[in-house]
């Protein structure tokens, strides 16, 4: 074994904990830390809150009030030629009340203002979703991408033992004067290519172990094992055409839904707006004492309707709503044009899983072949009967045919995860 061989073995030795890590249990810490999330759910959290505070505008009101006034000198009465005492004793007063306000009609305001808060918090939740989603396809693409660039150092590292044990024939058959010296240095030169590529798929591997750890909020240098079986397929329905996972997509995307509350949460803005140039009734009562030594009573109850109507206001509110409705137009032209694109999502990703599983089947047979076709020309080149070009070739061809193989297997996980990603069901 040369060094090299020896030191890319130590690289990829990497230490990794005892059990493998799953696609799940991945996604379950990703969920658990990541900080789009977190943003997201505070978003979330404040729509709630929105809604909370519409709600409230239907309770009653209730105020305290209460002064103290000190005078240089207290006031009193002139009644012509009779001046009072002072109103206050002293040179102070006090007073203090209690006032209850209960909204009775608000030209639908309070109602349309709730509406749009209850549409505000939906499209938050979905919006939530969304990210949720985002981030789960995020952290299946690094963890097939760590799986790819094991299976790429692992054919990487067969390619170099086959072409070392067959260098090593050319040079002891070359010593023997069996072969000449060509098909020694040209075995030895291409054993030199594929330690580089070795080198090169073990850097990669680095990265995406670096990269995957990241993503999942981990320091970078944290051991990655993973489990490469993905239980993904239930995730589509397996009978399922390309039409009825489009519609499936329709009301199976989060972002849609968001744009469709966002659109009605501007509606009813809208006609929040307008509802503050009708007629504004409330039913108010208090009490109050008022410290007067004229006042034949210091306590009073009261109880009275309050009624509040701006008559005109410069076509203000009607102006407001009209463009808070154009921003609910310019809203659902945007879902119908992200419409549109989840159509073309939904369909590429299933092109691509056609694609992925024909060149899939194709490989299958492609290694079986290669690997079949090394074991011949080996035989006749030990036979004398084949060229040592030959065999090269031969091996590049299974290696390439055995990461055509792996590139095609993940593909399909791939294409798998990004149509249930496009349908909304990841």
């Amino acid at each position: 074994m040369t060094l090299t061989r020896l030191l890319l073995l130590t690289a990829c030795a990497l230490p990794g904990p005892v059990f493998a890590e799953t696609l799940e249990g991945a996604w379950a810490d990703a969920l658990a830390s990541h900080r789009q999330i977190d943003a997201a759910g505070a978003m979330h959290d404040a729509a709630n809150y929105e809604l909370e505070q519409a709600r409230g505008a239907r309770l009653p009101q209730l105020g305290l009030t209460s002064g103290y006034t000190r005078f240089d000198s207290a006031p009193g009465f002139e009644l012509g030629p009779v001046t009072t005492d002072p109103i206050f004793k002293g040179d102070d007063t006090l007073s203090a009340g209690v006032q209850v306000q209960v909204p009775i009609y608000y030209g639908g305001g309070v109602n349309a203002r709730i509406d749009a808060a209850e549409f505000g918090a939906s499209a938050a939740g979905d919006r939530l979703a969304a990210v949720i989603q985002d981030i789960k396809l995020g952290v299946a693409e690094h963890y097939v991408g760590v799986l790819r660039a094991e299976r790429a150092v692992a054919v990487a590292e067969s390619y170099v033992a086959s072409l070392s044990s067959h260098t090593e024939n050319a040079r002891s058959r070359y010593e023997f004067g069996d072969v000449p010296q060509n098909d020694y240095l040209a075995a030895s030169v291409t054993l030199a290519d594929a330690e580089q590529r070795l080198l090169q798929a073990t850097n990669h591997l680095d990265y995406a172990r670096a990269a995957y750890n990241r993503f999942l909020g981990r320091p970078l240098t944290d051991a990655v094992a993973l489990d490469p079986q993905l239980a993904i397929d239930e995730f589509i329905p397996a009978a399922a055409t390309l039409d009825e996972l489009m519609t499936r997509a329709h009301g199976g995307r989060s972002e849609l839904r968001a744009l469709d509350a966002q659109e009605q949460a501007l509606l009813s803005q809208a006609d929040s707006v307008r509802a503050s140039a009708r007629p504004q009734l409330a039913l108010t009562g208090g009490y109050m004492y008022l410290e007067n030594e004229f006042l034949t009573q210091d306590e009073f109850w009261m109880a009275g309707v309050s009624l509040n109507w701006n008559l005109f206001d410069g076509g203000q509110a009607r102006k407001r709503s009209h463009s808070i409705e154009r921003k609910a137009a310019a809203v659902g032209h945007n879902r119908d044009d992200l419409q549109s694109m989840v159509d073309l999502q939904v369909r590429r990703a299933w092109n691509d899983r056609g694609e992925a599983d024909s060149r899939l089947q194709v490989a299958r047979r492609a290694v079986d072949q290669s690997a079949e076709n090394l074991r011949v020309v080996r035989n006749r080149y030990a036979a004398g009967a084949s060229t040592n070009t030959e065999v090269l070739d031969a091996e590049a061809l299974r290696e390439q045919s055995l990461s055509n193989l792996d590139n095609a297997r993940f593909e399909v996980d791939l294409a798998k995860l990004r149509l249930a990603r496009a349908i909304g069901a990841l």
